[in-house]
């Protein structure tokens, strides 16, 4: 699928021309998360946020099966760990 940039506004069209802001999208109770976005989301390694993420108890969804799987993290699970956690100034 093509993606470009919108000359005249800020948002990004698809090449039918859907904005990416009006698809679909399934309730935040299904999103999952790869550990790649966690990571990048705490700017931390993947090692590192697979290691909290264990720490606190948020087990990874498999998706998928053998090498075209997918391991996963429920989004609900990750936004309520992150509210939880204390703050650093």
């Amino acid at each position: 699928m093509a993606v470009k940039k919108n000359v005249v506004g800020s948002s990004i069209e698809t090449k039918n021309g859907v904005r990416a802001d009006d698809r679909w999208r399934p309730p935040d109770e299904y999103r999952t998360v790869s550990l790649k976005a966690v990571a990048e989301l705490l700017d931390t390694s993947r090692s590192s946020a697979r290691r909290w993420m264990r720490e606190a108890g948020i087990m990874p969804v498999a998706i998928g099966r053998g090498r075209n799987g997918a391991i996963r993290y429920r989004w609900p699970d990750i936004r309520s760990w992150l509210e939880a956690r204390e703050q650093v100034q």
